[in-house]
């Protein structure tokens, strides 16, 4: 769970908290001046980070109650949890997928583990290993 850590505190700057009660949309006036300086800092387009607070009943990931997230800025966060995930799921993969080729040449090496070691000269050498000595 703590590899996802960076992108929970990556998205704690588009929940602004609750914002204003019903019946007040007029008075939005928070900014979003800080998500702007952290998606900036990351290379996102200002342009797509709206200057104040916005109504997310569209979106499916950010919060849907007033905040900082565009649906641009949304997908692209979107992209980029996958792309951390799956590259998380390869690097975790790519550890069992070594373990298991080293234990299969290891038993490529010696294909009989019940006891005819010294008759398997060594890989393909199958018939010999099958064989024991009467």
């Amino acid at each position: 769970m703590f590899p996802l850590r960076p992108l929970v505190l990556l998205l704690l700057p588009l929940c602004p908290g609750p914002g204003p009660g019903p019946g007040s949309e007029a008075k939005v006036t928070r900014s979003c001046a800080e998500t702007r300086q952290v998606l900036g800092a990351r290379g996102y387009s200002l342009n797509l980070i709206p200057p104040a607070l916005i109504s997310g009943e569209h979106l499916r990931v950010c919060p849907q109650e007033y905040t900082c997230c565009s649906s641009e800025t949304e997908q692209r966060l979107i992209r980029e949890t996958e792309a951390t995930f799956r590259s998380l799921v390869e690097d975790s993969g790519s550890f069992l997928v070594h373990t298991l080729a080293a234990r299969h040449r290891k038993f490529d090496d010696n294909p009989d583990p019940g006891g005819c070691p010294s008759l398997c000269a060594g890989p393909g050498d199958w018939k010999k290993c099958g064989q024991r000595s009467a």
